[in-house]
């Protein structure tokens, strides 16, 4: 079982709450790097720095280009039990 830490979690969980709205995730679903980004700065008084390094290492998201891509293994991590916290678990 991987865990995370809370601003990576944070990061992770962004591909679940696209643009305010908790529309749910799937694995290929593709987030611009700026909207992690913008997620940093609104979220104050945390450190995000190496966060999605360590998501990309866990092979939960990859990198193609200026997107991060949510992996099979990112998606296990929110939705299921194979994963850490399940999503609708809080």
């Amino acid at each position: 079982m991987i865990l995370l830490t809370k601003t990576e979690e944070i990061l992770l969980v962004q591909f679940h709450e696209m643009k305010g709205e908790r529309v749910g995730a799937r694995p290929g679903d593709k987030v611009p790097a700026s909207y992690f980004k913008k997620t940093e700065e609104d979220t104050k008084g945390l450190e995000f720095e190496g966060a999605m390094d360590t998501l990309i290492a866990h092979n939960l998201v990859k990198k193609e280009g200026d997107d991060y891509v949510l992996t099979q293994e990112g998606y296990d991590y929110m939705y299921t039990r194979e994963g850490g916290r399940r999503i609708d678990e809080g």
